[in-house]
């Protein structure tokens, strides 16, 4: 379910209405906060002219990360292919790319000739978490479109219509960070291994290989220190020494060569 973003509804409506949508977009801002779903909804306004998302749409193709990561050569030349096709059911065939930031550099010099030369019909869109991960000349030719996060009481409302009790929404929409796809992401993994892991690293009773192994992945690394923020969170005044050090730490891990063990070890230490 899409919430949030009303003023970019609002103009992606009129810009469809009015035939005036770019080719080319790069929606970025933070995981979870409806990028994704943003783009399949404006794919079936153009195509059902309800913004909302729909299955079954015809006009559209989605492209993701292979199972090593990475986006090739080989899948630009589909989004060619697909967009060398004329729209039958809407006015425009769409490629969205997720996670677009993984593209390998021959996979966005493919698609940058693409947009450079796009055919009329066609609207491709990069879904990226950051504007300045992909190749400079790539991110010339897009038209940047920047998605916040969502106000707690919308992820709240959004839940309670879900049929989440009222407690248990307002607590998930405090712990999402204002995102509301980690809200639903908390509602499947409450019980999961990262917030029993957070528990375990405050009280010391936790395996430090453990702990290295989850540093070096991006995905697992997030999600444990979401939850352990979430921990310290909940007595603040107790906490806040270590939290400082907490961000301060995972702000480094997310750097580019930087030792993420040495980091996790500082954090341990405190």
């Amino acid at each position: 379910m899409l919430i949030g973003h009303d003023n970019l509804i609002k103009l992606f409506k009129k810009l469809a209405n009015d035939e005036k949508l770019s080719h080319a977009y790069l929606f970025f801002g933070e995981p979870q906060v409806g990028k994704f779903l943003f783009a399949l909804s404006l794919a079936n306004f153009l195509e059902r002219k309800k913004f909302l998302v729909e299955e079954d749409l015809m006009e559209i193709l989605i492209i993701a990360p292979d199972e090593n990561g990475t986006i090739g050569i080989d899948a630009a030349k589909s989004a060619i292919n697909f967009l060398a096709k004329k729209p039958v059911f809407s006015k425009k065939r769409i490629v969205i790319i997720r996670d677009a930031e993984n593209m390998t550099p021959h996979a966005q010099n493919a698609i940058l000739k693409l947009i450079e030369e796009p055919p009329q019909e066609a609207l491709i869109i990069l879904i990226a978490v950051n504007d300045d991960l992909l190749l400079p000349t790539l991110i010339s030719r897009l038209q940047k479109i920047y998605f916040q996060r969502t106000a707690k009481k919308e992820i709240e409302k959004m839940l309670i219509g879900e049929k989440i009790s009222e407690q248990k929404a307002k607590i998930f929409a405090e712990e999402s960070f204002n995102r509301p796809g980690r809200a639903i992401d908390l509602i499947a993994k409450k019980s999961g291994e990262f917030p029993k892991l957070a528990k375990k690293f405050l009280t010391g009773s936790f395996d430090k290989k453990l702990l290295e192994t989850i540093v070096e992945n991006d995905e697992k690394m997030n999600e444990f220190f979401e939850s352990l923020i979430i921990e310290l969170k909940k007595d603040i005044m107790k906490n806040l020494p270590i939290l400082k050090e907490t961000l301060k730490r995972l702000a480094l891990l997310k750097m580019f060569n930087v030792n993420k063990k040495l980091q996790l070890r500082a954090i341990i230490s405190k």
